[in-house]
């Protein structure tokens, strides 16, 4: 059955007021009386009358925007993506701001794909970076909006990025790993052109060399999700039967690299992810790793885009959190 969408004519008539009253009730309440406004009210929820928050905030752009939010985002395999986008949701609606989700893929059209959101007249974006190849990220950059990136510095130091202090990340596994004991070690990477990795890589092979051990055995991939990390171990076992310790990247891959270990080979071989997704903690897993700390990373993203916002955010300011290693 169809069903008239209601009005505000509808809700005026309804309540025995003109448009105008019924518009200022929800736009302007300091400017109707009570007994008017709580007219209109019961009348709006005798008829299912919800107003349009969107159009309201496009003929008042001059004075504000439209309150939504994109929040750009890619490989959605990783189950890092959809916990963070969950944490940024609930921030964006705490403060009143609607979020909406942009999946950018590798098959695409990137600039038909952004320019679809921005025709919803989009405030601001986030910018999940770390998710998205240097050359999509680019596209973004170019976006005559306010934004903040996340997982990714902007080289050209014009967009405020947050990110973890990723080096840092690579120099806890190594450290981890070194106190084990273990000599033989490989790291498996995500994406070739992304920041982590090639950071995490970089801090871990160093860590590694501090302590008189010999650089990592690399095994490159083209993304971070698990199947890749699989796949890489599935190589190290073929290729590198005596590598006795991994750090992964990302607790996708680790994931991956950990069933490779169950079902290719039974080899005795300490993982480390990097994240500490929910899923690092299920029984199956009980997965040491790096964590990131992304409520924080939330919280200063929020904050930051609000400051850009306002017009307040130091042009090109980089912000990064520390990681800590949590052992299972």
């Amino acid at each position: 059955m169809n069903r008239k969408r209601i009005t505000s004519i509808d809700v005026a008539q309804y309540a025995g007021v003109s448009t105008s009253a019924v518009s200022r009730t929800y736009s302007a309440p300091g400017k109707v009386s009570a007994s008017t406004r709580a007219r209109v009210l019961a009348a709006a929820d005798a008829l299912g009358y919800r107003p349009n928050q969107l159009a309201r905030a496009l003929v008042n752009s001059g004075r504000q925007g439209s309150g939504i939010v994109a929040v750009v985002m890619g490989e959605f395999d990783n189950p890092f993506q959809p916990w963070m986008f969950g944490l940024l949701t609930q921030a964006l609606q705490q403060q009143g701001r609607v979020p909406m989700l942009v999946h950018v893929t590798e098959q695409c059209d990137i600039r038909a794909r952004l320019q679809q959101a921005l025709s919803w007249q989009v405030e601001a974006a986030i910018i999940s970076a770390g998710s998205l190849s240097q050359e999509a990220t680019e596209r973004c950059l170019e976006l005559a909006l306010p934004m903040v990136l996340m997982g990714r510095e902007d080289k050209r130091e014009t967009v405020t990025a947050v990110l973890s202090d990723n080096r840092m990340a690579g120099e806890l596994a190594a450290e981890y790993l070194g106190t084990q004991g273990l000599t033989q070690l490989a790291y498996i990477g995500g994406r070739q052109d992304g920041q982590a990795s090639l950071e995490r890589l970089a801090g871990f092979r160093s860590g590694l060399i501090q302590r008189g051990l010999s650089a990592p055995v690399v095994m490159e991939n083209r993304d971070y999700a698990y199947h890749s990390g699989y796949q890489a171990m599935s190589r190290l076992l073929r290729e590198h039967p005596d590598i006795e310790g991994v750090f992964c990247a990302c607790d996708a891959l680790a994931f991956g690299a950990l069933d490779a270990l169950r079902l290719n080979g039974g080899q005795v071989c300490q993982v480390v992810g990097c994240d500490d997704t929910p899923q690092a903690a299920w029984e199956g897993y009980r997965l040491t790793t790096v964590r990131q700390p992304v409520e924080q990373l939330v919280a200063q993203t929020i904050h930051h885009l609000k400051q850009v916002l306002d017009g307040n955010s130091p042009t090109g300011t980089t912000v990064r959190m520390t990681p800590t290693l949590i052992v299972r």
